[in-house]
Protein backbone atom coordinates (compact mmCIF):
# COMPACT_ATOMS: atom_id res chain seq x y z
CA UNK A 1 0.00 0.00 0.00
CA UNK A 2 2.71 2.35 1.12
CA UNK A 3 4.33 1.91 -2.68
CA UNK A 4 0.81 2.50 -4.31
CA UNK A 5 0.37 5.56 -2.09
CA UNK A 6 3.57 7.39 -3.30
CA UNK A 7 2.98 6.19 -7.30
CA UNK A 8 -0.47 7.92 -6.44
CA UNK A 9 0.97 11.15 -5.46
CA UNK A 10 3.68 11.40 -7.63
CA UNK A 11 0.73 11.15 -10.16
CA UNK A 12 -0.98 13.98 -8.64
CA UNK A 13 -3.88 11.62 -7.56
CA UNK A 14 -5.65 11.42 -3.29
CA UNK A 15 -3.91 8.79 -1.59
CA UNK A 16 -5.92 5.61 -0.88
CA UNK A 17 -8.07 5.19 2.21
CA UNK A 18 -6.17 3.52 4.75
CA UNK A 19 -2.81 3.60 2.73
CA UNK A 20 0.30 3.78 4.81
CA UNK A 21 1.88 7.35 4.63
CA UNK A 22 5.14 8.22 2.89
CA UNK A 23 7.56 10.48 5.13
CA UNK A 24 6.63 13.57 5.83
CA UNK A 25 8.04 16.49 4.41
CA UNK A 26 9.43 19.22 7.45
CA UNK A 27 6.59 21.00 8.37
CA UNK A 28 8.01 23.16 11.29
CA UNK A 29 11.42 24.36 9.01
CA UNK A 30 14.68 23.00 9.72
CA UNK A 31 15.50 22.68 13.23
CA UNK A 32 17.89 25.06 15.13
CA UNK A 33 21.11 23.22 14.62
CA UNK A 34 20.52 22.64 10.57
CA UNK A 35 20.42 26.75 11.02
CA UNK A 36 23.36 27.32 13.18
CA UNK A 37 25.40 25.10 11.02
CA UNK A 38 24.26 27.37 7.91
CA UNK A 39 25.41 30.21 9.43
CA UNK A 40 28.56 28.19 10.30
CA UNK A 41 29.39 27.02 6.99
CA UNK A 42 28.30 29.79 4.50
CA UNK A 43 31.03 32.09 4.03
CA UNK A 44 33.39 28.97 5.29
CA UNK A 45 32.56 27.07 1.65
CA UNK A 46 32.35 30.63 -0.05
CA UNK A 47 36.01 31.46 1.04
CA UNK A 48 36.90 27.45 -0.46
CA UNK A 49 35.10 27.79 -3.47
CA UNK A 50 36.65 31.03 -4.45
CA UNK A 51 40.49 29.51 -3.41
CA UNK A 52 39.65 26.75 -5.74
CA UNK A 53 38.18 28.37 -8.56
CA UNK A 54 41.24 30.81 -8.75
CA UNK A 55 43.17 27.73 -8.71
CA UNK A 56 41.58 26.66 -11.97
CA UNK A 57 43.14 22.91 -11.82
CA UNK A 58 40.39 20.27 -12.46
CA UNK A 59 41.86 17.51 -10.12
CA UNK A 60 41.59 20.18 -7.14
CA UNK A 61 37.97 21.22 -8.18
CA UNK A 62 36.85 17.57 -7.80
CA UNK A 63 38.35 16.68 -4.58
CA UNK A 64 36.53 20.59 -3.33
CA UNK A 65 33.63 19.57 -4.78
CA UNK A 66 32.76 16.07 -3.26
CA UNK A 67 34.20 17.71 0.34
CA UNK A 68 31.58 20.26 -0.45
CA UNK A 69 29.19 17.36 -1.57
CA UNK A 70 30.01 15.36 2.32
CA UNK A 71 29.21 18.53 3.91
CA UNK A 72 25.59 19.03 2.19
CA UNK A 73 25.19 15.42 3.19
CA UNK A 74 26.12 16.59 7.05
CA UNK A 75 23.22 19.15 6.73
CA UNK A 76 20.92 16.75 5.73
CA UNK A 77 21.55 14.47 8.89
CA UNK A 78 21.00 17.34 10.86
CA UNK A 79 17.75 18.32 9.33
CA UNK A 80 16.87 14.68 9.81
CA UNK A 81 17.72 14.81 13.64
CA UNK A 82 14.41 17.20 13.72
CA UNK A 83 12.14 14.96 11.87
CA UNK A 84 12.62 11.51 12.99
CA UNK A 85 14.14 9.63 16.10
CA UNK A 86 17.95 8.30 16.79
CA UNK A 87 18.94 5.67 14.00
CA UNK A 88 19.29 2.33 15.79
CA UNK A 89 22.96 1.01 15.70
CA UNK A 90 22.67 -1.35 13.05
CA UNK A 91 20.98 1.29 10.70
CA UNK A 92 24.00 3.58 10.21
CA UNK A 93 25.81 1.54 7.68
CA UNK A 94 23.04 1.83 5.40
CA UNK A 95 22.35 5.45 6.30
CA UNK A 96 25.53 6.49 5.58
CA UNK A 97 25.92 4.76 2.22
CA UNK A 98 25.96 7.07 0.21
CA UNK A 99 28.53 9.04 2.58
CA UNK A 100 31.05 5.82 2.11
CA UNK A 101 30.72 5.65 -1.50
CA UNK A 102 31.94 9.19 -2.05
CA UNK A 103 34.63 8.47 0.04
CA UNK A 104 35.59 5.33 -1.89
CA UNK A 105 35.36 7.75 -5.16
CA UNK A 106 37.38 10.52 -3.38
CA UNK A 107 40.22 7.83 -2.27
CA UNK A 108 40.21 6.16 -5.72
CA UNK A 109 40.50 9.53 -7.72
CA UNK A 110 44.03 10.04 -5.98
CA UNK A 111 46.85 9.74 -8.18
CA UNK A 112 50.05 9.83 -6.12
CA UNK A 113 51.88 10.52 -10.43
CA UNK A 114 50.02 13.37 -9.99
CA UNK A 115 51.08 17.00 -8.83
CA UNK A 116 47.65 17.89 -6.85
CA UNK A 117 47.84 13.91 -5.05
CA UNK A 118 48.23 15.50 -1.43
CA UNK A 119 45.88 18.28 -2.12
CA UNK A 120 43.59 15.36 -3.52
CA UNK A 121 44.56 13.38 -0.38
CA UNK A 122 43.51 16.28 2.36
CA UNK A 123 40.20 16.34 0.73
CA UNK A 124 39.98 12.32 0.99
CA UNK A 125 40.65 12.44 4.51
CA UNK A 126 38.42 15.72 5.46
CA UNK A 127 35.15 14.47 3.81
CA UNK A 128 35.12 12.14 6.97
CA UNK A 129 34.01 14.72 9.60
CA UNK A 130 30.59 13.75 8.36
CA UNK A 131 30.60 10.49 10.68
CA UNK A 132 30.43 12.51 13.88
CA UNK A 133 26.97 12.29 13.61
CA UNK A 134 27.49 8.89 14.32
CA UNK A 135 28.65 9.27 18.06
CA UNK A 136 28.59 11.32 21.27
CA UNK A 137 32.37 13.03 21.10
CA UNK A 138 31.77 15.15 17.46
CA UNK A 139 34.90 17.34 19.10
CA UNK A 140 37.41 14.49 19.43
CA UNK A 141 36.30 12.80 16.11
CA UNK A 142 36.61 16.38 14.31
CA UNK A 143 40.70 17.02 15.95
CA UNK A 144 41.08 13.33 14.50
CA UNK A 145 39.80 14.17 11.25
CA UNK A 146 41.96 17.45 11.29
CA UNK A 147 45.56 15.73 12.65
CA UNK A 148 45.08 13.05 9.81
CA UNK A 149 44.56 15.92 6.91
CA UNK A 150 47.13 17.57 8.54
CA UNK A 151 49.85 15.24 6.70
CA UNK A 152 48.91 16.17 3.26
CA UNK A 153 47.74 19.98 4.23
CA UNK A 154 51.33 20.63 5.00
CA UNK A 155 52.79 18.89 1.59
CA UNK A 156 50.26 21.20 -0.02
CA UNK A 157 52.24 24.43 1.77
CA UNK A 158 55.62 22.64 1.24
CA UNK A 159 55.30 23.59 -2.63
CA UNK A 160 54.97 27.20 -1.73
CA UNK A 161 52.08 28.00 -4.32
CA UNK A 162 50.29 30.50 -3.04
CA UNK A 163 46.72 29.99 -4.42
CA UNK A 164 47.13 26.45 -2.92
CA UNK A 165 48.20 28.42 0.20
CA UNK A 166 45.17 30.00 0.86
CA UNK A 167 42.85 27.00 -0.53
CA UNK A 168 44.12 24.55 1.77
CA UNK A 169 44.75 27.39 4.89
CA UNK A 170 40.74 27.82 3.92
CA UNK A 171 39.68 23.76 4.35
CA UNK A 172 42.04 23.81 7.49
CA UNK A 173 40.43 26.39 9.28
CA UNK A 174 36.62 25.39 8.26
CA UNK A 175 37.84 22.13 10.00
CA UNK A 176 39.48 23.37 12.89
CA UNK A 177 36.86 25.85 14.02
CA UNK A 178 33.89 23.14 13.19
CA UNK A 179 35.33 21.32 16.38
CA UNK A 180 34.88 24.37 18.11
CA UNK A 181 31.54 25.07 16.54
CA UNK A 182 30.58 21.10 18.04
CA UNK A 183 31.47 22.24 21.32
CA UNK A 184 29.17 25.09 21.26
CA UNK A 185 26.01 23.47 19.67
CA UNK A 186 26.21 19.62 19.86
CA UNK A 187 29.11 18.60 22.46
CA UNK A 188 27.38 14.81 23.01
CA UNK A 189 26.06 14.42 19.58
CA UNK A 190 22.75 15.02 18.02
CA UNK A 191 19.90 15.74 19.71
CA UNK A 192 17.41 13.26 17.83
CA UNK A 193 13.35 13.87 17.76
CA UNK A 194 12.36 11.37 20.09
CA UNK A 195 8.38 11.60 18.65
CA UNK A 196 9.42 11.16 15.15
CA UNK A 197 9.09 8.90 12.95
CA UNK A 198 11.90 5.69 12.30
CA UNK A 199 14.99 6.66 11.24
CA UNK A 200 15.60 3.76 8.89
CA UNK A 201 12.04 5.18 6.93
CA UNK A 202 12.94 8.63 6.89
CA UNK A 203 16.33 7.79 4.92
CA UNK A 204 14.97 5.68 3.01
CA UNK A 205 12.47 8.06 1.48
CA UNK A 206 15.23 10.53 1.90
CA UNK A 207 18.76 8.95 1.38
CA UNK A 208 21.59 11.40 1.39
CA UNK A 209 22.97 13.22 -1.76
CA UNK A 210 19.31 13.68 -2.84
CA UNK A 211 18.27 16.32 -4.53
CA UNK A 212 14.29 15.66 -3.55
CA UNK A 213 13.38 15.38 -0.18
CA UNK A 214 11.30 12.92 -0.93
CA UNK A 215 10.61 10.46 -3.98
CA UNK A 216 7.54 10.72 -6.43
CA UNK A 217 7.34 7.49 -7.79
CA UNK A 218 8.51 4.21 -6.89
CA UNK A 219 11.71 3.11 -4.84
CA UNK A 220 14.67 2.71 -7.18
CA UNK A 221 16.31 -0.76 -6.79
CA UNK A 222 20.09 -1.47 -8.00
CA UNK A 223 18.33 -3.00 -11.75
CA UNK A 224 16.45 -1.24 -14.51
CA UNK A 225 13.08 -1.83 -13.73
CA UNK A 226 10.79 -5.10 -15.11
CA UNK A 227 10.77 -4.78 -18.96
CA UNK A 228 7.32 -4.00 -20.65
CA UNK A 229 4.51 -6.48 -21.76
CA UNK A 230 4.92 -7.71 -25.14
CA UNK A 231 2.93 -5.92 -27.59
CA UNK A 232 1.45 -9.66 -28.60
CA UNK A 233 1.41 -10.29 -24.90
CA UNK A 234 2.21 -13.43 -22.89
CA UNK A 235 2.02 -16.70 -24.54
CA UNK A 236 -0.33 -19.23 -23.84
CA UNK A 237 0.40 -21.65 -20.91
CA UNK A 238 2.29 -25.14 -21.52
CA UNK A 239 -0.39 -28.16 -22.21
CA UNK A 240 0.37 -31.52 -20.83
CA UNK A 241 1.14 -34.91 -22.31
CA UNK A 242 -3.36 -35.73 -22.89
CA UNK A 243 -3.30 -32.04 -24.43
CA UNK A 244 -4.72 -30.34 -20.96
CA UNK A 245 -3.58 -26.93 -20.23
CA UNK A 246 -1.83 -26.99 -16.89
CA UNK A 247 -3.33 -24.31 -14.75
CA UNK A 248 -4.84 -24.15 -11.82
CA UNK A 249 -8.69 -24.60 -10.61
CA UNK A 250 -10.78 -21.76 -10.90
CA UNK A 251 -12.00 -22.40 -7.40
CA UNK A 252 -9.04 -20.67 -5.51
CA UNK A 253 -9.84 -23.99 -2.58
CA UNK A 254 -9.27 -26.44 -4.85
CA UNK A 255 -5.63 -26.33 -5.48
CA UNK A 256 -4.25 -28.30 -1.98
CA UNK A 257 -7.17 -30.47 -2.28
CA UNK A 258 -5.89 -31.68 -6.00
CA UNK A 259 -2.56 -32.26 -4.33
CA UNK A 260 -3.97 -34.50 -1.66
CA UNK A 261 -6.40 -36.46 -4.16
CA UNK A 262 -2.67 -36.75 -6.30
CA UNK A 263 -0.64 -37.93 -3.11
CA UNK A 264 -3.65 -40.71 -2.42
CA UNK A 265 -4.11 -41.90 -5.67
CA UNK A 266 -0.15 -42.57 -5.74
CA UNK A 267 1.56 -46.00 -5.94
CA UNK A 268 3.84 -46.66 -3.23
CA UNK A 269 5.16 -50.31 -4.60
CA UNK A 270 8.56 -48.61 -5.40
CA UNK A 271 9.48 -47.73 -1.71
CA UNK A 272 11.52 -50.65 0.18
CA UNK A 273 9.77 -51.86 3.26
CA UNK A 274 11.39 -51.90 6.87
CA UNK A 275 11.39 -55.55 8.24
CA UNK A 276 11.06 -56.64 12.34
CA UNK A 277 14.73 -57.37 12.27
CA UNK A 278 15.44 -53.79 11.10
CA UNK A 279 13.73 -52.19 13.83
CA UNK A 280 15.89 -50.78 16.58
CA UNK A 281 13.52 -52.34 19.33
CA UNK A 282 14.35 -55.60 17.85
CA UNK A 283 17.70 -55.59 17.45
CA UNK A 284 20.43 -56.96 20.21
CA UNK A 285 22.71 -54.87 22.80
CA UNK A 286 25.61 -56.30 21.10
CA UNK A 287 24.71 -55.28 18.03
CA UNK A 288 26.26 -52.03 17.32
CA UNK A 289 27.11 -50.28 14.41
CA UNK A 290 30.58 -49.76 13.99
CA UNK A 291 31.68 -45.83 14.96
CA UNK A 292 31.81 -43.83 11.73
CA UNK A 293 35.32 -42.48 10.64
CA UNK A 294 36.12 -39.25 11.24
CA UNK A 295 36.89 -37.27 7.63
CA UNK A 296 40.31 -36.06 7.78
CA UNK A 297 40.80 -32.38 7.78
CA UNK A 298 41.98 -30.56 4.63
CA UNK A 299 45.56 -29.63 5.14
CA UNK A 300 45.49 -25.86 4.96
CA UNK A 301 48.04 -24.73 2.49
CA UNK A 302 50.84 -22.49 3.84
CA UNK A 303 50.29 -19.09 2.78
CA UNK A 304 52.45 -17.90 0.06
CA UNK A 305 55.16 -15.37 1.75
CA UNK A 306 53.62 -11.45 0.61
CA UNK A 307 56.20 -10.19 -1.66
CA UNK A 308 57.84 -6.65 -0.28
CA UNK A 309 55.78 -5.26 2.08
CA UNK A 310 52.61 -4.68 3.41
CA UNK A 311 49.91 -7.47 5.48
CA UNK A 312 51.20 -11.19 5.82
CA UNK A 313 47.93 -12.37 8.18
CA UNK A 314 44.47 -11.14 9.46
CA UNK A 315 44.46 -7.33 11.45
CA UNK A 316 45.72 -7.39 14.94
CA UNK A 317 45.86 -4.39 17.75
CA UNK A 318 47.25 -6.33 20.91
CA UNK A 319 49.28 -5.33 24.30
CA UNK A 320 51.74 -8.13 24.67
CA UNK A 321 53.49 -8.98 27.98
CA UNK A 322 51.69 -5.30 29.89
CA UNK A 323 54.57 -3.43 28.02
CA UNK A 324 54.46 -3.59 24.25
CA UNK A 325 52.28 -3.12 21.85
CA UNK A 326 51.55 -4.87 18.30
CA UNK A 327 49.49 -3.30 15.53
CA UNK A 328 50.07 -5.62 12.61
CA UNK A 329 48.72 -6.40 9.35
CA UNK A 330 46.50 -3.39 8.60
CA UNK A 331 45.79 -1.93 5.20
CA UNK A 332 43.80 1.19 3.97
CA UNK A 333 43.23 1.53 7.81
CA UNK A 334 43.39 6.27 8.53
CA UNK A 335 41.85 5.12 11.92
CA UNK A 336 44.00 3.48 14.17
CA UNK A 337 44.71 5.23 17.79
CA UNK A 338 46.15 4.27 20.77
CA UNK A 339 45.30 7.01 23.43
CA UNK A 340 45.27 7.07 27.68
CA UNK A 341 42.00 5.10 27.50
CA UNK A 342 43.55 1.91 25.90
CA UNK A 343 45.84 2.31 29.39
CA UNK A 344 48.87 3.18 27.22
CA UNK A 345 51.41 4.17 29.68
CA UNK A 346 55.15 5.78 29.19
CA UNK A 347 56.98 2.89 29.54
CA UNK A 348 55.42 1.16 26.71
CA UNK A 349 56.88 0.39 23.61
CA UNK A 350 54.52 0.56 20.27
CA UNK A 351 55.23 -2.07 17.56
CA UNK A 352 53.90 -1.11 13.77
CA UNK A 353 54.43 -3.71 11.44
CA UNK A 354 53.64 -4.86 7.94
CA UNK A 355 50.79 -1.90 7.17
CA UNK A 356 50.11 -0.59 4.19
CA UNK A 357 48.01 2.52 3.61
CA UNK A 358 47.36 3.66 7.20
CA UNK A 359 47.38 6.14 9.17
CA UNK A 360 48.18 5.49 13.23
CA UNK A 361 48.06 8.48 16.12
CA UNK A 362 50.09 7.68 19.63
CA UNK A 363 48.06 10.08 21.97
CA UNK A 364 49.84 9.42 25.05
CA UNK A 365 54.02 9.59 26.12
CA UNK A 366 55.56 5.86 25.34
CA UNK A 367 58.99 4.60 25.68
CA UNK A 368 59.91 4.24 21.88
CA UNK A 369 57.95 3.12 18.53
CA UNK A 370 59.36 0.95 16.11
CA UNK A 371 58.13 0.84 12.53
CA UNK A 372 58.68 -2.19 10.65
CA UNK A 373 57.75 -3.63 6.98
CA UNK A 374 55.23 -0.82 6.08
CA UNK A 375 54.71 0.76 3.21
CA UNK A 376 52.50 4.37 2.79
CA UNK A 377 52.14 4.44 6.69
CA UNK A 378 51.49 7.51 8.82
CA UNK A 379 52.57 7.82 13.00
CA UNK A 380 51.28 10.65 14.94
CA UNK A 381 52.82 10.43 18.04
CA UNK A 382 53.71 12.98 21.39
CA UNK A 383 56.25 12.72 23.53
CA UNK A 384 59.03 9.38 22.85
CA UNK A 385 61.51 8.62 25.64
CA UNK A 386 64.09 6.45 23.59
CA UNK A 387 63.46 7.11 19.90
CA UNK A 388 61.60 6.11 16.88
CA UNK A 389 62.84 3.80 14.50
CA UNK A 390 62.11 2.66 10.76
CA UNK A 391 63.54 -0.34 9.39
CA UNK A 392 62.60 -2.05 5.60
CA UNK A 393 60.28 0.60 4.82
CA UNK A 394 58.93 2.10 2.08
CA UNK A 395 57.34 6.08 1.65
CA UNK A 396 56.65 5.93 5.20
CA UNK A 397 56.31 9.60 7.11
CA UNK A 398 56.41 10.31 10.74
CA UNK A 399 54.94 13.48 12.89
CA UNK A 400 55.64 14.27 16.03
CA UNK A 401 53.99 17.02 18.48
CA UNK A 402 56.21 16.81 20.87
CA UNK A 403 59.66 16.32 22.05
CA UNK A 404 61.73 13.49 20.38
CA UNK A 405 65.74 12.95 20.41
CA UNK A 406 66.94 10.22 17.83
CA UNK A 407 65.36 8.42 15.28
CA UNK A 408 66.96 5.79 13.66
CA UNK A 409 66.25 4.77 9.64
CA UNK A 410 67.62 1.34 8.35
CA UNK A 411 67.06 0.09 4.80
CA UNK A 412 64.21 2.54 3.91
CA UNK A 413 63.23 4.39 0.76
CA UNK A 414 61.24 8.00 0.89
CA UNK A 415 61.10 8.72 4.72
CA UNK A 416 59.34 12.10 5.57
CA UNK A 417 59.92 13.48 9.29
CA UNK A 418 58.43 16.24 10.85
CA UNK A 419 59.77 17.89 13.92
CA UNK A 420 58.12 20.91 15.65
CA UNK A 421 60.10 23.52 17.88
CA UNK A 422 60.51 20.85 21.33
CA UNK A 423 62.23 18.64 18.57
CA UNK A 424 65.12 20.67 16.69
CA UNK A 425 67.80 18.59 19.03
CA UNK A 426 67.07 15.04 17.63
CA UNK A 427 69.87 13.48 15.93
CA UNK A 428 69.02 10.69 12.89
CA UNK A 429 71.09 7.89 12.52
CA UNK A 430 71.02 6.40 9.30
CA UNK A 431 72.38 3.62 6.98
CA UNK A 432 71.27 1.95 3.53
CA UNK A 433 68.75 3.87 3.25
CA UNK A 434 67.28 7.20 0.34
CA UNK A 435 65.23 9.75 -0.02
CA UNK A 436 65.05 10.70 3.51
CA UNK A 437 63.70 14.33 4.50
CA UNK A 438 63.21 16.09 7.83
CA UNK A 439 60.81 18.96 7.72
CA UNK A 440 60.64 21.54 10.85
CA UNK A 441 59.18 25.23 11.44
CA UNK A 442 61.06 27.97 9.28
CA UNK A 443 63.09 30.29 11.63
CA UNK A 444 61.07 33.23 11.46
CA UNK A 445 58.36 32.57 9.75
CA UNK A 446 54.57 32.84 10.37
CA UNK A 447 52.89 29.96 11.95
CA UNK A 448 52.63 27.12 9.05
CA UNK A 449 55.45 28.05 7.18
CA UNK A 450 58.18 24.94 6.59
CA UNK A 451 61.27 24.27 5.72
CA UNK A 452 62.13 20.90 4.47
CA UNK A 453 66.19 19.40 4.01
CA UNK A 454 67.05 16.42 2.78
CA UNK A 455 69.07 14.03 5.16
CA UNK A 456 72.82 13.36 3.51
CA UNK A 457 72.82 9.64 1.48
CA UNK A 458 76.27 10.23 -0.29
CA UNK A 459 79.63 10.61 1.67
CA UNK A 460 83.06 11.75 0.38
CA UNK A 461 86.24 9.47 2.13
CA UNK A 462 89.33 10.20 1.93
CA UNK A 463 92.56 8.38 3.76
CA UNK A 464 94.57 10.53 5.81
CA UNK A 465 97.09 8.64 7.13
CA UNK A 466 97.97 5.12 7.81
CA UNK A 467 94.76 3.01 9.04
CA UNK A 468 92.82 6.09 9.17
CA UNK A 469 90.05 7.84 7.22
CA UNK A 470 88.24 10.77 6.86
CA UNK A 471 84.68 11.34 5.82
CA UNK A 472 82.25 14.44 5.00
CA UNK A 473 79.40 14.76 3.21
CA UNK A 474 78.83 15.58 -0.60
CA UNK A 475 79.09 19.13 -1.67
CA UNK A 476 75.58 17.84 -2.98
CA UNK A 477 74.13 18.82 0.00
CA UNK A 478 76.04 22.33 1.08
Amino acid sequence: EGVANRLEQGLGSAPATGAAKAAPASTGGDPPIATSFDAFTTDRVAAIEAAVKDIGVKEVEEATAVYLASIKMLRQIMVASGQCKKPKDSDWQKILGPVMELGGKAQKACDNRSDYFQNQKAMAEAMNIVTFCVGTAPGPHVQNVLETMDFHAIKVMQKKNEKETVWIKAVKAMVKDLKDWCVENCKLGLDWNFNGQEAAAYFEANPLGATAAAPTGAPKGKGKGAPPIPKGGFASKPKDEEGTTTTTSANPGAGMAAIFDAIKASSTGGLKKVTADMKTKNRSKDDVPPPVAAKAAPKQSAAPAGKGRGPRGPPSKRLENQQKWVIENFDGESGLVLEEADKVEKHHLVILVNCRHSTLQIKAKVKSIAIDGCERTNVICQDVISSVELVNCERCQVQTTGSVKSFAIDKCNGVNVYLPKESLDAEFVTSKSSEMNVTIPEEGGEEGDIVEMPIPEQFVTRITGPKKLSTEVSDLYC
